[in-house]
């Protein structure tokens, strides 16, 4: 059974003051989720709008283009199949509590390396926390967005994603097949 961390909602109301990307309480929402996260089993957290479901989202960035995905019908999250998504990355493990650096960065840093192939050309960067009440999967996760330079990158989940490359310019005529957090984050980019 896959554990997965959590925050109460209550925890979090005080942050969550609207939907879309909330800036400039990163670090404190970072220290909230080491302090008082705990780990509920997926199916459970899929159901209950007692706890957020916690995200790590990495844009990669190249120059003037941004990897882009689609998710295929084989992926984890039906609600989300078919749709193109800027965000590498996924649900922090119980897995991920052990070692050094915390437990959302250990998470984050998996994730990554489940997901792609990467090089990277430094660490990645807080571009804020996504919130998304406009739709059913949003109402149980928050993200935590980050954009991450790269020299390249490809899909290593085949039987779940498909990769490429778009120049910025061209992401606002991919709007409407994009999920509503890549949307959020085209428009912070």
């Amino acid at each position: 059974m896959e554990m997965i961390l959590a925050l109460p909602e209550e925890k979090l109301a005080p942050y969550l003051t609207h939907d879309g990307l909330i800036r400039g309480c990163e670090q404190e929402l970072t220290a909230l989720v080491e302090e008082e996260h705990c780990f509920l089993p997926r199916s459970a957290a899929e159901t209950d709008l007692n706890y957020r479901q916690i995200i790590a989202y990495v844009t990669f960035c190249r120059e003037d283009e941004v990897f882009c995905t689609r998710r295929l019908n084989r992926g984890g999250e039906t609600r989300l199949h078919g749709l193109l998504s800027l965000g590498m990355g996924g649900h922090i493990n119980d897995s991920d509590e052990e070692g050094d650096g915390g437990t959302f960065r250990r998470g984050l840093e998996r994730e990554l390396r489940e997901e792609a192939f990467f090089t990277p050309v430094g660490e990645p960067v807080p571009l804020g926390v996504i919130k998304d009440d406009s739709v059913e999967v949003g109402r149980y996760h928050l993200g935590f967005a980050f954009t991450l330079e790269v020299t390249d990158a490809a899909v290593r989940e085949t039987e779940k994603l498909e990769g490429f490359w778009v120049k910025r310019s061209r992401l606002p005529t991919l709007r409407g097949q994009m999920e509503t957090w890549s949307q959020i984050v085209m428009d912070a980019l």
